[in-house]
């Protein structure tokens, strides 16, 4: 299965990009789907029928789907929404509150993502196509399985230890509710389900993502930080588009406006070079509809096949070098005053800006010591040698 992810700043038409791109995949004879993470759906609009959380053929070949995020939280998430739950009313939190408080913030949306997962092991498809939420809100989901992955591996070993000492004590003390294994179990395999959502869409031979972007300052800014982002976490970009651009013959109103557009487009060639810029007009109506899709796949790819690999780029990689490793991470746009390093044994906990990732490193590194840092070529190359000290490393520093 081929996987196509889009995401991009809200508004920028990244829905009917998404849908535009399926249907042409549907129409080149790939059985394709198209779904949507986003918690505001509006795939279905975009293509002009009523959508279900199920896949429903909607066009020869092209399926689409609006996951019901609350549903997959149930499904995935209910025995631990539960024991939540009951915990709450033991407290004596109101009935109406406990359903609430029960659910984990974020976590209905994250739980969509599993669905990616049944797709790609269920392989009925040749393309699934990926309506994303706006690119915070990806950029946030994307990395909770990791987070998530990270204190399921250090408390639950904990958590179950203490429960098989408490669980006998407790009930003859307390009436409080006690998890119990099927509980933490069931944690257990939702987040490991979660981990291999993180792994299809991380790995480069099956995932490529898209930013969709229009020619706007900010909206630049907002693309050019998802690209850092992204590459931060290892998912591969193949491609950026440039949507809603104004034709020349566009009335007085919208002169001043077309002229900043102009003035920002050689800034996009320019700073996402060498990945390739797909580029589409901005429509004399909505892009509602098969034929209006139609038309705007027509000018995003003409005759070239959505669904190949637009652009295969550096990736992170490990170097062996005299006395230890280098590990190159590409970051682009990121600066040094940006990137933050710790590690602690067997991690690496690496800060851009407000977003964090931490890496499990292979044995080869983890023994070693992350000594030095710095930029070359638009890439962290990281310096790890046999320890001298034993202080983590701060920053990343020329």
């Amino acid at each position: 299965m081929r996987i196509l992810f889009y995401t991009g700043k809200g508004g920028v038409g990244k829905t009917s990009v998404a849908s535009a791109t399926a249907l042409r995949c549907a129409q080149r004879g790939y059985r394709t789907i198209v779904l949507s993470t986003d918690a505001a759906h509006s795939l279905g609009d975009s293509l002009g029928v009523e959508l279900r959380a199920e896949p429903i053929l909607v066009h020869p070949n092209l399926w689409a789907q609006e996951i019901n995020a609350l549903h997959e939280l149930e499904s995935s998430w209910g025995q631990v929404s539960q024991y939540l739950a009951d915990l709450l009313a033991w407290q004596g939190v109101e009935t109406i509150a406990q359903g609430e408080l029960s659910v984990i913030p974020g976590t209905e949306e994250l739980f969509s993502l599993l669905q990616i997962k049944r797709h790609y092991d269920e392989q009925k498809y040749d393309v699934l196509v990926v309506d994303a939420a706006p690119t915070g809100e990806t950029l946030r989901l994307l990395s909770l399985p990791d987070i998530m992955r990270w204190w399921i591996g250090r408390l639950f070993p904990i958590a179950r230890a203490l429960l098989k000492v408490v669980r006998p004590v407790a009930k003859r003390v307390t009436d409080m509710p006690i998890a119990a294994d099927d509980v933490l179990a069931s944690a257990q395999q939702a987040i490991d389900a979660l981990v291999d959502v993180r792994h299809i869409l991380t790995d480069q031979q099956v995932t490529t993502a898209r930013i969709v972007m229009n020619l706007e300052k900010m909206v630049i800014r907002e693309a050019q930080r998802s690209l850092t982002y992204l590459s931060l976490f290892g998912y591969a970009v193949d491609a950026v588009v440039v949507n809603r651009i104004l034709p020349t013959d566009v009335d007085r109103h919208f002169t001043s406006w077309r002229n900043m557009q102009q003035e920002y487009a050689p800034l996009v060639n320019e700073m996402f070079e060498p990945l390739p810029i797909l580029r589409a007009p901005h429509f004399e109506r909505e892009i509602v509809g098969i034929e209006n899709l139609s038309r705007l796949a027509d000018h995003l790819f003409d005759q070239q096949d959505p669904a190949e690999f637009l652009y295969h780029g550096p990736v992170q990689r490990v170097e062996k070098m005299v006395g230890g490793f280098d590990l190159i991470i590409p970051l682009p746009f990121a600066s040094e005053d940006q990137v933050h390093l710790a590690q602690s044994a067997d991690e690496l906990l690496i800060s851009v800006g407000w977003h964090r990732h931490r890496i499990v490193l292979p044995q080869s590194l983890a023994r070693l010591r992350a000594q030095d840092a710095y930029f070359e070529n638009e890439a962290l190359r990281i310096i790890f040698r046999k320890a001298e000290v034993t202080a983590p490393l701060a920053g990343a520093e020329k």
